[in-house]
């Protein structure tokens, strides 16, 4: 155990996070400056209707994702706002503890719950479980979370207790908490609010209170506050959310408590007065929850399935049971770490998997700082990344997942990069050339192990989604290939061609696309190519549909020529280049040719036809150049392009090509493979840096690695506090425990 914390189990063998760190939570970086991490770390609960970041202070943070990002509750920025209170009295005298912000004696976060144990003056213990039920079926879930409280009195006289719980209604877009148009409640700014001529809407409480049924609940409203033209259903794409939920606050009654609900202008609260005796032991229960339908009948059906599921389990959540049905049986698996790793990494998935009412699919948000700070949905290549472990855990959510991005495409075979608000897509400054190769990649794999081959006779809505255009998603994929035939093509080399982005967002930051991007060429894309088209070339072909041999024919011809290409390329190297860039002028741009760049490797030891020899060359390069030296993964660069310090994209630890790098590993050293894989886990991360909780329990996307005075931490985007879940450290870890089972010989 590390000062922060330890890994334990819950009493039905789920995976159980002892915190035991600082409240606030100090770090230092490795010049001993101020690491820069969220003080008050937090944990994820949730299901497709529901996110929940709980944290060790005892706040929370109510979020949903099914119109837009938003909070809740919100708090301020990136910050719920909840509070208990505690007034005990004994022999006369009462005694108030604010126990949000008290320094909890037990914190655990586990599997669909966490809790909080205090001890308060007196005697009186107060255990806090907060649990949330996971989705049993594809696109539902109770958009509801339990609130237990459980009251002993270890003393030897009675004590009364008044217990109460307050939320905050105060629903804020993400995207409006960061710029112009945030949002208000109840007419009162918050300290990060802009002024109210920048405001374009404002979210309007109307708090009624059913003192019969214990339910205290807001009806939330949108109304514009500038000049603007509203959709004309709710159900039509929009840069904010018209139709915002309900919020609801019930306390269950219980013997021998008198209970009772009110609102204080925006705030929810639920009460409970009792009296304990000495030695006795009573349990509270809250249940707080969402609606996006109207109506007291709703909130009671949420109300009562919350109930209905719920057991008492020590040690363990309302709903660990559902947890321990609905996750992966790892039990076999003789190897601790990774079976509890990948247990955690399934829930995390299931936990941040989010219901979207606009384009009706399930799907796993990238997280971090794109949905959970910025309120984007970014990008479509992060969502067809997530899929591919859940074609093994839950292959209905995979598929919504693929649905999900398919049903960003243009009838061009575009596919939109973003959405934000309700469903639109805005324009950024993005012209992505891979999304294409991401969607052949998640259709391959999705084919290949689950063999649903119907799917590809399935219709599909291109986007936006109330244009009512349809297609097959035969079709839609050859659109797409025809898309990266002709739209992205290929460049003078014959290699595929980058439009102003291919993975890296941001390489184009120092070489202006206006300038390049005629001429540029991705090795990245073009090496990702040849991995992928074979194998979705074989599942179409199993499909014995003749649009789908008609597209494996063109791809098959598409694959010969890029080959070709890439292997005359190759002549001469042990490692593909990065990119090139082109001729403009005297200037023959060309990045990745003497020293390493990471992006492309992966997908060569990927290849089907790129010999094992060879594989073997390269994968010695890419120790000795960027991995050896490094405490976990293969960093991006051997030596940075363009920022000295060789932060973030150039020079950073991505998961999302440490993934790849792993699966391409195992194709001819599963050893190797294994270890790469146990290097790469958060139990490896807390030896190596056991003073940044970022990367205990989860990550961002990528990690600096130690060309950085930031070495061990991720890229310094906000000096905000945010959430810093992002699915890929927990995708690719474990798509790639299966792919290694298989290559053992195991099966689905």
């Amino acid at each position: 155990m590390n000062h922060i914390g330890k890994w334990t189990q819950d009493s039905i063998g789920l995976p159980l996070y002892d915190y035991n760190g600082g409240q606030p939570l100090p770090a230092l970086d490795k010049t001993g400056n101020d690491a820069g991490l969220p003080a008050d770390p937090c944990f994820i609960l949730g299901n497709q209707r529901i996110t929940l970041f709980i944290h060790p202070s005892g706040l929370y943070q109510f979020i949903t994702g099914e119109r837009g990002w938003a909070r809740i509750n919100h708090g301020g920025k990136n910050q719920g706002w909840n509070q208990t209170l505690i007034h005990v009295t004994r022999d006369g005298i009462t005694n108030t503890e604010t126990l949000t912000g008290k320094r909890a004696e037990r914190q655990v976060f586990g599997v669909g719950h966490a809790k909080h144990e205090y001890v308060c003056d007196g005697g009186l213990s107060v255990a806090k479980v907060i649990s949330v039920q996971p989705s049993t079926e594809l696109h539902q879930g109770n958009p509801s979370f339990l609130m237990e409280i459980t009251l002993e009195n270890r003393s030897e006289s009675a004590v009364s207790i008044r217990f109460r719980e307050e939320i905050l209604a105060c629903y804020t877009m993400m995207n409006e908490q960061s710029g112009s148009g945030l949002s208000v409640c109840y007419g009162e700014e918050l300290p990060d609010a802009h002024s109210k001529a920048n405001r374009r809407v404002e979210y309007i409480n109307l708090p009624s209170v059913n003192p019969e049924r214990g339910i205290a609940k807001t009806e939330i409203s949108c109304r514009p506050t500038k000049l603007m033209i509203l959709p004309e259903s709710p159900q039509d794409s929009f840069t904010h959310d018209i139709a915002p939920p309900s919020l609801f606050i019930h306390i269950n009654a219980a013997t021998g408590v008198k209970t009772s609900v009110e609102t204080l202008g925006g705030i929810l609260c639920a009460e409970a007065l009792t009296i304990l005796e000495a030695e006795e032991t009573k349990t509270l229960q809250f249940v707080i929850g969402a609606t996006f339908e109207k109506g007291d009948d709703v909130i009671e059906a949420q109300i009562e399935d919350m109930l209905a599921h719920a057991l008492s389990q020590k040690e363990a959540g309302a709903y660990s049971h559902l947890w321990k049905k609905l996750l992966p049986d790892f039990d076999s698996d003789a190897d601790d770490i990774l079976q509890r790793e990948m247990l955690w990494n399934a829930h995390t998935l299931e936990a941040m998997a989010t219901y979207s009412q606009y384009f009706q699919e399930s799907y796993i948000p990238q997280g971090s700082v794109y949905a959970y700070h910025l309120g984007q949905n970014a990008s479509n290549r992060d969502h067809l990344q997530h899929a591919m472990p859940l074609i093994f855990t839950n292959p209905a959510l995979a598929k919504s997942s693929i649905r999900y991005a398919m049903k960003h495409s243009h009838p061009d075979g575009e596919i939109e990069r973003q959405n934000i608000g309700f469903g639109y897509c805005d324009p950024g400054i993005y012209m992505e050339s891979d999304p294409q190769l991401y969607m052949f990649m998640a259709v391959g794999e999705y084919l290949r192990v689950t063999g649903d081959y119907g799917f590809l006779a399935e219709k599909i809505h291109f986007y936006p989604v109330e244009s009512g255009k349809v297609t097959t998603v035969i079709n839609l994929l050859t659109r797409h290939f025809i898309y990266l035939r002709d739209v992205v093509g290929k460049g003078k080399n014959g290699l595929v061609k980058m439009l102003n982005s291919d993975w890296s967002d941001s390489f184009f930051h120092p070489y202006s696309p206006n300038i390049y991007s005629l001429f540029a060429e991705s090795h990245m894309n073009s090496t990702m190519a040849l991995a992928v088209l074979p194998r979705l070339t074989r599942e179409l072909l199993a499909a014995q549909m003749p649009p789908a041999e008609e597209l494996a024919a063109a791809l098959t011809d598409y694959y010969s020529t890029l080959h070709t290409a890439v292997m005359k390329d190759m002549e001469g190297r042990t490692f593909a280049p990065r990119c090139y860039l082109g001729e403009h002028g005297e200037t023959d741009l060309k990045f990745g040719v003497n020293t390493l760049c990471i992006e492309a490797q992966p997908f060569l030891l990927l290849m089907d036809d790129f010999p094992a020899d060879r594989k073997r060359l390269l994968f010695q390069e890419i120790r000795t150049r960027v991995l050896d030296m490094e405490k976990s993964g293969a960093r991006t660069r051997e030596v940075p392009l363009w920022r000295p310090d060789g932060d973030g994209e150039d020079g950073g630890i991505w998961f999302s090509h440490q993934g790849p790098l792993i699966a391409g590993i195992a194709t001819f050293d599963l050893d190797e493979a294994r270890r790469l894989m146990h290097r790469l886990t958060f139990h490896h991360y807390a030896a190596e840096y056991p003073d940044y909780w970022v990367g205990h329990w989860t990550f961002a996307d990528s990690q600096n690695s130690t060309l950085s005075k930031r070495e061990g931490l991720y890229p310094a985007w906000l000096d905000d506090p945010f959430q810093p879940f992002c699915a890929h450290a927990h995708a690719w870890m474990l798509y790639c425990y299966f792919i290694l089972k298989e290559h053992e010989g195991w099966k689905t």
